[in-house]
């Protein structure tokens, strides 16, 4: 895949820029070679006119001038009829791709086509070049202001040193250098470097996003299954002996159940994918819940699990449960403020 460089700037001596611009003939002459040096590394570049007053110009010259430039690899994106008086044009066609603006205001264009670069490219250059610069930065998207020519491009340097997302300390140094025969070669590579990083990190997002959503899919399986299994405990309940073991058994393990039901369903909810720690926490919590709520049935009903009212319980088991994997952090929470235990239908000592 081709990277896709935004070319913006310009260099006019007789413009005012701040901060002021130095050097113009320098700075067409540097942006031919880094036009030449975007050619040799396979960059795709997207210019927006063909005018004197722009740098555009003499990237295009030099990007054509190595002769390393592909069908198609500059995009021109310009006003219908307009903007693409490139000398270059004429003898090779074939490597220009123009896409007219419609309307015939060039902003349109020119903001519009920085969301789809992949770095940005500064040289000299006002106000807009700024603003891209700035637009540049807030996407965290791989960018090259070169310094030392002044203009906008200068103090989108500034920033960039101050507020650097991609760019390497080594980098931002390096952009800042006086300019000299060769620089267009370590200029473009660590605006390609950025770019590899920033791809880098593009990829590893959706890696852990499809992480995420393959984990958040099995917890909702688990889920399913534990809900079924939490359902089946009702008539499992109604089938087993009066007064059994058996009963007994599927009393304790229906809040359990729901418990971790409740828990996996509060971790998909809150979008975490720790579902191990999150059926831990909630089956304990559950179970607490559990345990508080049949020893304050049994504190008023002893004989509570030896009748037939034991499978009775089932129905309420399984709400605590669920509630209280769900809302295993306020079970915890009331833990440490002793305040779960005031669970006994007894009232307090000296009390009516």
């Amino acid at each position: 895949m081709n990277p896709v460089v935004a070319i913006i700037g310009s260099a006019e001596a007789d413009r005012a820029y701040t901060p002021p611009v130095r050097d113009p003939e320098g700075a067409a002459e540097a942006a031919a070679a880094l036009g030449a040096e975007l050619a040799i590394q396979g960059c795709h570049i997207v210019v927006y006119s063909s005018g004197p007053e722009y740098l555009e110009r003499d990237v295009v010259r030099g990007y054509v001038g190595s002769g390393r430039a592909a069908p198609g690899s500059i995009l021109v994106r310009g006003r219908y009829g307009k903007d693409v008086g490139f000398e270059e044009v004429h003898r090779n066609p074939a490597l220009f791709s123009v896409v007219p603006e419609s309307t015939d205001d060039w902003e349109v264009a020119y903001y519009r086509s920085l969301l789809t670069a992949d770095g940005l490219l500064l040289v000299g250059g006002g106000r807009s070049t700024f603003i891209a610069g700035l637009i540049g930065l807030s996407r965290r998207i791989a960018i090259a202001p070169v310094a030392a020519f002044g203009g906008g491009a200068e103090k989108v340097w500034h920033r960039l040193s101050g507020e650097r997302e991609v760019a390497t300390e080594e980098e931002v140094a390096l952009l800042s250098r006086p300019w000299q025969p060769g620089a267009a070669q370590p200029v473009v590579a660590a605006l390609l470097a950025q770019v590899r990083r920033v791809s880098e990190r593009e990829q590893a997002s959706r890696v852990a996003e499809r992480t995420a959503s393959r984990r958040t899919m099995a917890g909702l399986v688990t889920a399913l299954v534990l809900l079924l299994l939490t359902l089946a405990t009702v008539p499992l309940a109604y089938a087993a002996p009066t007064g059994g073991w058996q009963t007994i058994a599927v009393l304790v393990a229906a809040p359990l159940l729901a418990s971790v039901w409740g828990a996996i369903v509060r971790n998909a909810y809150d979008g975490n994918g720790n579902w191990l720690r999150a059926a831990a926490l909630g089956s304990a919590a559950g179970v607490i819940a559990f345990l508080l709520f049949v020893a304050a049935q049994l504190s008023t009903n002893p004989d509570l699990l030896a009748g037939d009212k034991a499978r009775q319980l089932v129905f309420f088991v399984l709400a605590i449960g669920f509630i209280g994997g769900f809302t295993s952090e306020v079970v915890y929470g009331k833990l440490r403020d002793q305040d779960v235990t005031q669970t006994s239908v007894l009232p307090p000592a000296g009390g009516r």
